[in-house]
């Protein structure tokens, strides 16, 4: 389990989505972070299409590191590894601003140790979630809408930007789960700046048809990755060193200021399965 300084206890059960509502909320509404957790999910409308592990739990930590103390941050990276994503993938995100780590559960009390160190870190845990594969869940990274400039850098290294009045950035994460190796998660993390709009749209999941809020915006997938997790890994994302450039994707969705303070979000994602007989 994840523990850390300003967080008692094991991570706490999992939630799911209830019918007819548009939106869950959690603790972390009451948190002073803007981590957010909407789920854009209702009713489901059809049964599974095939019978796997479901995933009962994705557990999320947020740590907002205040930027002077970047270099205590750093030494959270000695315990984790890198090579969960190819050189090309490492690189384009690093240009976009963003930087992503794969650690074991053993591997957890070096990293909270390295955590604990760093003066002044805010802390919040949100709820974990249930979500049904290929479901795509909205995580979501400001208190409200805002118009703001972003720019990111393509795969073929061309820089592209735009302004979006009224939008939130949001990382929206989905899995799926290895035929082959059914303990096994492919997680996907892709950036995207959302405008509310009116109405709603179905989507086709793997435990069926979900409704959910229609929204415009872009995603970057330049800026998104995809990694094949076992058992008791977890993923950290966290700004890379370009992510101070200004309206780059990385930094525009993980710093923040605050009360004259700059602070860098660590988001730790861990997804954790359990077949039908291990539900308690």
């Amino acid at each position: 389990m994840f523990l850390l300084a300003g967080c008692s206890g094991a991570w706490g059960p999992a939630r799911t989505a209830e019918p007819n509502a548009p939106t869950l909320t959690s603790a972390s509404d009451a948190a002073d972070t803007a981590f957010a957790v909407p789920v854009e999910a209702t009713t489901p409308v059809a049964a599974p299409l095939r019978t796997l592990p479901l995933l009962n739990e994705l557990n999320m930590l947020h740590i907002q590191v205040p930027r002077g103390q970047r270099l205590l941050a750093e030494k959270v990276w000695n315990h984790l590894r890198e090579n969960g994503l190819d050189s090309e993938t490492q690189l384009c995100l690093r240009r976009n601003g963003l930087r992503v780590g794969i650690g074991r559960e053993q591997w957890w009390d070096a990293v909270k140790v390295a955590l604990d160190a760093i003066e002044g870190a805010r802390i919040n845990r949100p709820d974990p979630i249930q979500m049904p594969p290929g479901f795509p869940l909205a995580l979501e990274l400001d208190t409200g809408p805002r118009e703001q400039t972003l720019f990111f850098i393509d795969r073929d290294g061309i820089l592209t930007g735009g302004t979006w009045p009224q939008s939130r950035n949001v990382l929206r994460v989905s899995y799926s789960i290895d035929p082959q190796q059914t303990d096994r998660v492919h997680l996907i993390v892709v950036p995207e700046v959302r405008q509310r709009l009116s109405g709603w749209r179905w989507i086709r999941t793997e435990a069926g048809l979900w409704q959910v809020p229609k929204h415009g915006g872009r995603a970057f997938p330049a800026a998104g990755f995809a990694v094949t997790l076992d058992p008791g890994e977890f993923v950290l994302l966290a700004p890379s060193e370009k992510g101070d450039l200004f309206g780059i994707v990385g930094g525009a969705f993980l710093t923040e200021e605050r009360d004259g303070q700059y602070y860098d979000s660590y988001v730790f994602l861990r997804p954790v399965l359990r077949r039908d007989h291990e539900r308690g």
